[in-house]
């Protein structure tokens, strides 16, 4: 599926920093969505955050995790190692509606595992499930109506246009319920890390349950094995000439084999800016002056660095010729043959258990342009959250303690229910050996439960990939300090919704020198141009309520 602005692709979904989307706190939008009304105002006051308290029960990783490395768990835990995570009866009562997208095939009408979760957590599930290439229109019909369902899923790294009006009209706020030491009465949804509580805190609110990811951004995904193979050592670049004089290494057109294989898309080529660009000190969209100005990547010399080293790897033939038309889907297949021995992805594409046998990959460590410390883009640190239609008190407790239900962690009996259901129905045996029948097949990951509320991701498969997580881990492990935040995530700028025909000129731009088709002065040009439509109001916006939120 090629990546569009109006539909949500399998490479936008991975990434959390994908280029041509803007970040949550620019205000990234979906065309088609509506949310009605003018630019909200910027909101004088902001919720803590959910306080985190991991939860530290349960079975021993192989390799052990934080709060941003996920732990690996080669296989299930055993039965008796699992532990309770929910201590009281959920009690949610009636019929729980919900919104959600999904990727695959929708589960039968006649759901026996919906049934057997709505037995455990006393509702009935009523679930839409929307096909992710269709999901921003129908969201967009969804709630231009008032029949919106209880449960409606936000995806963060693609939200409608005028978001913080629609939640404030149509959804609950949730900040007294999970602002703080609030969210300790929901011990399961205290344990998602702080970071992904971010994407849910819109304009000083909090307005939902994020499902957690790891807050690394892209990844250049690599093919280690048979980058070993042509040059007699693993892929450990530590500078710009190191990474350059490796892409050549494994170059051969000749042979149809290229380094790195970039994508096309309505919104411009990527050319793995979110690698490179960090490489050189790009800013991750925004950073602060030494004045304390807002400062967008743009407008930075790091940016032009950026597009002449990139033009530079063009020049040299090592990106796969076909990349400014290149779809995500063939660059997967591409890695997958070794036609293209590079391509960035988002850290879930490292567990693709659809890959060949014996095809491994990695993910190549962030390094500084002149041999300094990488970086890698944070990137929301979630999927999406899960908003509460505006309802009674009673009804939003009796709403969270389900969610609380739903998410909970890898290694409880909860998460073993929600993900195997019940025995001798949904699967067979007992944990390592816990195996589904055709029935949970077909029914428990197609059932989207967890887009509803889910534990904190770690790093285990149902097929086992060892060797694939323990690169991810490996990986994880030698990024989490090289972490690089937006200084605008989680403020609103009403303006910023509106850039995207401003993005795509000035990307159409970059893309044109890249390629040879005009030079750095139109790319600067471009820079003051895109700074006047867009920039410039922006930065007013974002400093106004980072003046107003602290």
């Amino acid at each position: 599926m090629s990546e569009t602005t109006t539909g949500i692709s399998r490479r936008t979904l991975f990434s959390g920093a994908a280029f041509g989307l803007v970040a949550l706190g620019a205000g990234g939008s979906l065309a088609g969505c509506s949310g009605g009304g003018s630019a909200a105002t910027i909101s004088d006051t902001v919720a803590a955050l959910p306080t985190y308290v991991p939860i530290t029960k349960g079975p021993k990783p192989d390799l052990p995790g934080n709060d941003k490395v996920q732990p690996v768990y080669y296989s299930y835990p055993e039965d008796s190692e699992l532990f309770r995570s929910v201590t009281r009866d959920v009690k949610v009562g009636g019929t729980t509606t919900g919104f959600v997208v999904t990727y695959a095939a929708p589960p039968p009408a006649n759901n026996s595992f919906l049934d057997y979760i709505g037995d455990v957590t006393d509702t009935r599930y009523d679930l839409t499930f929307v096909p992710g290439d269709s999901f921003d229109t129908k969201f967009a019909t969804m709630t231009a109506g008032n029949d919106i369902p209880n449960i409606v899923e936000f995806l963060t790294f693609a939200m409608p246009p005028r978001f913080p009006q629609l939640l404030d009209a149509k959804f609950s706020d949730l900040s007294e319920y999970l602002s703080g030491d609030a969210v300790k009465e929901y011990p399961n949804l205290a344990n998602i890390p702080t970071p992904s509580w971010r994407s849910a805190r819109i304009n000083g609110k909090i307005y939902g349950v994020p499902e957690h990811r790891p807050p690394f951004g892209s990844v250049m995904i690599c093919r280690p094995d048979l980058i070993e193979q042509y040059t007699g050592a693993e892929p450990a670049p530590k500078d710009k000439d190191e990474f350059f004089e490796l892409c050549k290494a494994v170059t051969d057109a000749k042979a149809g084999r290229y380094a790195i294989a970039g994508g096309g898309g309505s919104s411009g080529v990527d050319w793995s800016y979110d690698f490179i660009g960090a490489t050189f000190g790009v800013p991750n969209q925004w950073t602060k002056s030494d004045g304390g100005k807002l400062v967008h990547k743009n407008e930075t010399e790091a940016w032009l660095d950026t597009l002449s080293y990139v033009k530079k790897l063009w020049n040299a033939g090592v990106f796969h010729p076909d990349t400014p038309s290149l779809e995500s889907a063939k660059a997967k297949t591409y890695i997958n043959n070794g036609t293209v021995l590079m391509h960035l992805d988002g850290i879930s594409a490292l567990l693709d258990i659809t890959m060949p046998k014996g095809i491994v990959t990695g993910g190549i460590v962030p390094f500084g342009a002149d041999g300094g410390k990488g970086a890698n883009y944070q990137g929301t640190s979630s999927f999406s959250f899960a908003a509460l239609k505006k309802t009674t008190p009673e009804r939003i407790k009796a709403q969270l303690r389900l969610i609380d239900y739903l998410s909970a962690p890898f290694g409880s009996k909860e998460a073993f229910t929600l993900t195997h259901g019940k025995k001798n129905v949904h699967y067979t045996g007992s944990g390592p050996n816990a195996a589904l029948t055709s029935a949970g097949e077909q029914m428990i990951n197609a059932s989207a439960l967890y887009r509803l509320g889910a534990g904190p991701q770690v790093l285990n498969t149902a097929v086992r990939i060892d060797e694939q997580l323990r690169q991810s881990h490996k990986w994880q492990v030698a990024t989490q300090d090289m972490l690089l935040t937006n200084p605008v995530d989680g403020y609103y700028s009403p303006a910023a919704s509106s850039t995207q025909s401003a993005s795509q000129a000035f990307n159409s731009v970059c893309n044109d020198y890249v390629l040879g088709r005009t030079n750095l002065a139109a790319v600067k040009s471009g820079v003051t141009t895109w700074t006047a439509a867009a920039g410039n109001t922006m930065r007013k916006e974002y400093t106004e309520a980072m003046e107003k939120q602290g």
